[in-house]
């Protein structure tokens, strides 16, 4: 059965986690240009836990630590391209392999988690769309590590955290060389907006065309703002809906950490029951966000 085939009969799906919390759980430091795919080279065996430690928690889909693994990140550090490729390919192999060693029940999936531009020049620009790149540079910066990670096993690609429309139909434009599906969300300036000024009402109509797209909403967003937007977008959707927030913790770029975040009890058990009630069929965490988090979250709407 197809991933796509599979979501057409869900009510709810259960998306996992935050991979940089769960690796630092395990004394891992991955403040550095690459953040959690710096693992992917020095401590394959960290992201292997992770994602079982997500679908021991009830998770249906894990997202590769593939977010900032571009074949310019690796290349950047001395790298050959063929190495690059061969550490993203792996993300997907450690992402199978938990899959195969974890006992819970559920249906699981692997998305390739393809972060946008902005995640690679590591200065908090996925939340600004603040970068002034040509579209054949995105192209390029895209189209080797996508081809990559459907080479390697993907179900379905996660296009992640992307705060402008203009990169999204570039990388739209790839998927569609591969005839493969993706789900699809944006970061938020607003729950009208996406960072680079784009209305939220644009790129609901862009992903609707998209007959790739499988399902869309946001991600990595203050929990708080998931419900309006979510309520928004249902309004026109034909397509499943998702919402991944981060935990409420705060982002400061300078310093590329993240503030204390608040209880997220009421965040993922019920907090989550009205985002699924107001349209969202896809529901996880981002950034902060933690296996017991996901664990409550399965728990919450799937009984």
């Amino acid at each position: 059965m197809t991933f796509q085939h599979w979501l057409t009969e869900q009510k709810v799906v259960i998306i996992d986690g935050s991979m940089a919390r769960l690796l630092e759980e395990q004394a891992l430091e991955i403040n550095h240009k690459l953040w959690t795919a710096l693992a992917l080279i020095e401590a394959p065996e960290a992201i292997f836990n992770v994602h079982k430690r997500y679908f021991d928690a009830g998770a249906n889909i894990a997202i590769t630590a593939s977010y900032q693994a571009t074949g310019k990140s690796f290349s950047e550090l001395g790298y050959s391209e063929a190495e690059a490729i061969s550490f993203i390919k792996s993300s997907i192999t450690l992402a199978k392999e938990a899959r195969a060693a974890s006992k819970s029940p559920q249906t699981k999936w692997i998305a390739g988690s393809v972060g946008p531009y902005g995640a690679y020049l590591s200065d908090g620009s996925e939340y600004t769309g603040n970068y002034q790149i040509a579209d054949t540079e995105l192209y390029a910066f895209h189209a080797s590590r996508i081809k990559a990670l459907i080479e390697a096993g993907a179900d379905i690609l996660a296009i992640e955290t992307i705060p402008r429309l203009d990169e999204l139909q570039v990388i739209l434009s790839i998927i569609a060389t591969f005839d493969f599906p993706v789900m699809v969300s944006v970061s938020l300036k607003d729950t009208g907006h996406l960072p680079s000024g784009d209305s939220l009402d644009a790129f609901q109509r862009l992903v609707e065309q998209d007959k790739h797209v499988v399902a869309y909403g946001i991600n990595c967003i203050a929990p708080q703002s998931v419900a309006a937007t979510i309520e928004h977008l249902a309004a026109h959707a034909t397509k499943p809906l998702l919402a991944y927030p981060n935990s409420g913790a705060i982002f400061d770029p300078i310093s590329k950490t993240w503030s204390e975040d608040l209880s997220t009890k009421e965040i993922f058990s019920v907090d989550a029951k009205s985002w699924h009630q107001k349209g969202a069929t896809l529901i996880g965490g981002c950034c902060c966000s933690s296996d017991s988090d996901i664990a409550l979250l399965a728990q919450s709407l799937k009984g």
